[in-house]
């Protein structure tokens, strides 16, 4: 089978037209198809290089107008990587040494033209992989110069190390946020130098240094809580994201990625501050809030209740001086008593709404029972109470039997609060049938569980902003240092789980708010 001829373009440096056809029929016996032009000038060899693009350029060594020095020095003008062959009959070696520093591929005797084809070859092939491994080079350079423009413009820190862990890449922000340029840090331990402090101060040996652990196990670490010392010796919070970058199986080096995080953390603690003072004016309303409640509800209470009393008492005298000839005035006397009576019954129901006197007066346990019972008679719903605390002591003037869990003021009106707006939800939302309040005191926390059989709520809506009842709820359990935990499934019902610490009162010689016998 025979194989397809190659094209070739030749440019012949060449006076003779005999030695030309000669060398064209060699390279057309070598497997070439090979076309050919010859120029014997340093003007004509300008021209054709400027209208032609030649696979290889083949020149005599000895021609009258025209040297090969001056070929050559064409040929590097237009800077074309194309072999340059000599085909001479005679040449010394010192001249052949010369040409070859100046860029002459390689020389063909004229007696041995069948070595012309083969050479052609193998310079062409080498010329090939010089200009491919020259576009490598060139694209490397061109993806080195996006990677620097797109390190330079990011604004995050970028260092990357080597296998030991020394420097070998770092951005300008790098740079900007450490102090320290890329030449100062180059081949240099940098954990030694910027990560080698923990945020308090104590030392961060190299062994700790999750960074350099990427190194050792090829994984990836993310951090927002380290810091980095910066050339000036301060301190910078940073947030960063180690990765390494491996080859077969090994990390060859690691890749640093941070952020000044300084704002951040200001923000944060700002937050908080804000949140704590926030916490702070909630819970100073609420105590004004049952403050003022507690003092309408006694006014309410003893003034009025005492007021009314009075006038009920003046409505029988009256009553009871009228003779039987004045039945009328009888009748609107008894009428307006029975009306003192109602007025009287809503006065307590009001400040009972307020605050239970018998909040202040007999404690928790009382209160929630007197609501408990209230609830299940306005709406109709079962309530069940059920305590694992013992009965209160009333009036022990300091001289409890038995240890006992007494509860302070803000503790006992937190807890009735709360119990008392989760019934507020079952009847307004809940449409159950039954509830169970449940309370323990146990190992210095009181702890309170309500829940129903209603129709429960989405696991979202106990987030929602505008959820004021539960935000109320949990604000009340937060100032206190407890907890309040809501768990519903949609159709089974809902509880509310609520853990409040107990601030121990003095049980001597007066009022305590409820005594509860810790079991």
């Amino acid at each position: 089978m025979k194989l397809p001829r190659k094209p070739l373009r030749v440019l012949l440096v060449e006076d003779s037209q005999d030695d030309a056809d000669l060398i064209l029929f060699e390279l057309n016996e070598g497997g070439f198809d090979a076309v050919c032009a010859r120029v014997d000038t340093e003007a004509s060899m300008c021209a054709a290089m400027a209208d032609g693009s030649w696979d290889v350029v083949i020149s005599d060594y000895n021609l009258p107008r025209f040297n090969t020095h001056k070929a050559l020095a064409v040929l590097r003008e237009v800077d074309a990587d194309i072999p340059f062959i000599i085909v001479s009959g005679c040449i010394g070696e010192e001249s052949a040494i010369a040409l070859m520093k100046e860029g002459v591929s390689d020389f063909v005797m004229k007696d041995k033209l069948a070595r012309l084809a083969p050479v052609i070859e193998r310079e062409l092939q080498d010329a090939t992989m010089r200009r491919e491994r020259r576009q490598a080079l060139e694209a490397l350079r061109a993806n080195e110069k996006l990677l620097n423009g797109i390190t330079s413009s990011l604004g995050e820190g970028i260092y990357v190390l080597n296998a030991e862990g020394k420097l070998v890449f770092m951005n300008p922000e790098a740079e900007r946020l450490l102090g320290w340029t890329e030449v100062e840090l180059l081949g240099k331990n940098v954990h030694r130098i910027i990560h080698a402090q923990n945020l308090d101060g104590t030392p961060l040996a190299e062994s700790d240094c999750a960074i350099l652990g990427v190194l050792r196990d090829g994984s990836v670490y993310k951090t927002d809580d380290e810091v980095f010392v910066r050339k000036d010796g301060s301190f910078i919070p940073v947030s960063y994201v180690a990765t390494a970058i491996t080859e077969g199986g090994k990390a060859v080096a690691a890749v640093a990625v941070f952020q000044d995080i300084t704002q951040r953390k200001q923000a944060e603690l700002d937050l908080l501050e804000s949140r704590r003072q926030l916490r702070e004016l909630t819970s100073y309303l609420q105590d004004v809030r049952e403050e003022e409640r507690t003092r309408i509800a006694r006014e309410l209470h003893d003034e009025l209740g005492q007021m009314l009393t009075g006038v009920k008492l003046d409505a029988m005298w009256v009553s009871s001086h009228l003779s039987g000839e004045q039945p009328d005035i009888a009748s609107k006397v008894a009428a307006m008593s029975q009306l003192i009576d109602e007025t009287l019954d809503a006065v307590r129901r009001v400040a009972a709404d307020l605050r239970p006197v018998m909040l202040d007066d007999l404690g928790l346990l009382a209160a929630v029972e007197w609501l408990t019972e209230e609830f299940g008679k306005r709406t109709g719903i079962s309530v069940q109470l059920e305590r694992e605390v013992g009965q209160p002591n009333f009036g022990c003037g300091g001289r409890c039997e038995r240890e006992s869990c007494n509860l302070c003021a803000e503790v006992s009106t937190a807890a009735f609060r709360i119990v008392q707006e989760c019934l507020t939800n079952v009847a307004r939302h809940a449409q159950a049938t039954h509830v169970l309040v449940f309370l323990k005191c146990r190992d210095g926390k009181l702890k309170i569980c309500v829940s129903d059989n209603g129709k429960g709520i989405a696991e979202n809506h106990a987030r929602k902003h505008n959820s004021y009842g539960i935000i109320g709820m949990q604000e009340r359990a937060h100032s206190l240092d407890g907890t309040l935990d809501i768990s519903s499934v949609q159709g089974k019902g809902l509880s509310v789980k609520v853990v409040l610490p107990i601030k121990a009162v003095s049980c001597a010689g007066g009022r305590n708010d409820s005594d509860f016998d810790s079991r």
